[in-house]
C-alpha cells in the first residue's frame, strides 16, 4: 500500500440549491449516482460531443468538490460559471486549502480526509482530498509512476494526457468502459452525438499495446506490416501504453511497429 500525492490535481467547490440540476443538463454522467462516499466520473463535452474536461465529483455534505486537472481549473470555473445562468450555484477554487492523492493497495477511511475509490478501475485504489497541512501518517509515500503503471495497464485513458480537447471523441477512448457516460440519464452537452456514435461503430478507438523495449513518448505513429500509419502512442510507461488506433486496419495487420519496433496488442 502507498500514497501518492497527485499536485497536478485542484479542487472546486460547487454549492447552492441548484447544483445537482445545474451538473445534471450539463455532464455526461448522472448526478443521481452520487452518493456519500460514493463518487462519480464524468466528462463535460463541447456541442459537437467532443472532449472539453474530464474530472471527478464527490459530495461533501450539502456541497459538491469537483477534483480535476489544476491546469484547466480556471477553465472549468469559467465554462460552469457562464452555463450556470439564472441558476442558484456557486463555483469557486479551494484548491489552495485542499491536496489531493491516490493510495493504491488499499482502502483506507482516514480521519479529516475525504476519500473516495476511483469509480473508473478498483485498481486504481482510492483517491483523497485533505487539508494541504495535513499529512497522510502511516502510509508509504509512493511515486507517480507506479499510479500511471497501473492505470495504463488497465488501459484507463488520462484526459489531458491522451484526449484533445475541441477534437476527441469519449467513445472512441472507451469512456463508456470505465462509467464516465450513463446513456439513459437524458439530455446534456454533446448528448446528442454521443448516443448516435454509440448506435454504430467508429473507425478509431483505444487498445493496450505492449513491447520487448521500452515505447517511445507520446505522439509517436504506429504503423502496419505495410509500414502504413494506422494510428499513434498515447500515454506509455515502460513497455507498455495506450496507442488510438484505426480498427479496420487493426483487424486486417498481422504486425504493428512504432519506429520498427514491433508492438502487440495486449489483450
Amino acid at each position: 500500500m502507498s500514497y501518492i500525492p497527485l499536485p497536478n490535481r485542484g479542487v472546486i467547490l460547487l454549492q447552492g440549491p441548484d447544483t445537482r440540476s445545474f451538473l445534471q443538463g450539463v455532464i455526461t454522467n448522472d448526478i443521481t449516482k452520487l452518493q456519500d462516499k460514493k463518487a462519480i466520473y464524468s466528462l463535460l463535452l463541447s456541442p459537437q460531443g467532443r472532449y472539453l474536461y474530464d474530472f471527478f465529483l464527490v459530495q461533501k455534505g450539502k456541497n459538491i468538490l469537483l477534483e480535476c486537472e489544476k491546469a484547466y481549473l480556471s477553465e472549468i470555473i469559467e465554462k460552469l460559471s457562464l452555463l450556470r445562468t439564472y441558476l442558484k450555484v456557486k463555483v469557486r477554487d479551494i484548491s489552495e486549502r485542499y491536496k489531493v492523492g491516490v493510495i493504491l493497495g488499499g482502502n483506507e477511511e482516514i480521519e479529516n480526509v475525504i476519500t473516495f475509490a476511483d469509480p473508473r478501475h478498483k485498481l486504481l485504489g482510492v483517491r483523497t482530498i485533505s487539508p494541504v497541512e495535513s499529512e497522510i501518517e502511516d502510509i508509504e509515500v509512493g511515486n507517480f509512476e507506479e499510479y500511471e503503471q497501473v492505470r495504463i495497464q488497465n488501459l484507463v485513458p488520462s484526459g489531458t494526457q491522451d484526449m484533445i480537447q475541441n477534437k476527441s471523441f469519449p467513445l472512441q477512448f472507451m469512456i463508456d468502459k470505465i462509467g464516465g457516460i450513463d446513456f439513459n440519464k437524458g439530455c446534456y452537452i454533446g448528448q446528442e452525438v454521443v448516443a448516435r456514435m454509440h448506435r454504430i461503430p467508429f473507425k478509431k478507438k483505444i487498445y493496450s499495446v505492449t513491447s520487448k523495449h521500452k515505447l517511445l513518448a507520446a505522439g509517436a505513429k504506429v504503423t502496419n506490416d505495410k509500414q502504413q500509419e494506422i494510428g499513434e502512442l498515447l500515454s506509455s510507461i515502460n513497455n507498455i501504453g495506450i496507442a488510438l488506433l484505426n480498427v479496420e486496419e487493426v483487424n486486417n495487420t498481422n504486425a504493428l511497429f512504432i519506429n520498427d519496433v514491433e508492438v502487440k496488442i495486449k489483450n
